[in-house]
């Protein structure tokens, strides 16, 4: 995976855990690339990262680390996934 900061956008801050999952998933594979973008909007709605995740494996590893720490899935055209973080984190409810 390849994580790349919009210039001129906000890091929301969830930024911080955002970074290092990626960092955790090295960008080497030993097959062809197949980009798939999921874009991150922060808390005043702007796009501000793009992930470049290769294939739909990391497509939904991305998918379930991002819905995991609390960001919301929206719609779009433009990329394959795209993700707002919310201005306060959800609760989570105790599991039964």
């Amino acid at each position: 995976m390849i994580a790349h900061l919009i210039s001129g956008a906000a890091k929301s801050r969830l930024d911080a855990e955002i970074v290092a999952f990626v960092g955790e998933h090295p960008d080497y594979p030993p097959w062809p690339r197949v980009d798939m973008r999921v874009a991150i909007k922060n808390e005043a709605d702007a796009i501000y990262r793009i992930i470049s995740a290769n294939g739909i494996i990391e497509l939904i590893r991305t998918e379930k680390f991002l819905t995991g720490i609390g960001c919301v899935e929206a719609f779009t055209d433009e990329y394959d996934l795209l993700f707002r973080v919310l201005s306060t984190r959800p609760q989570k409810f105790p599991q039964l």
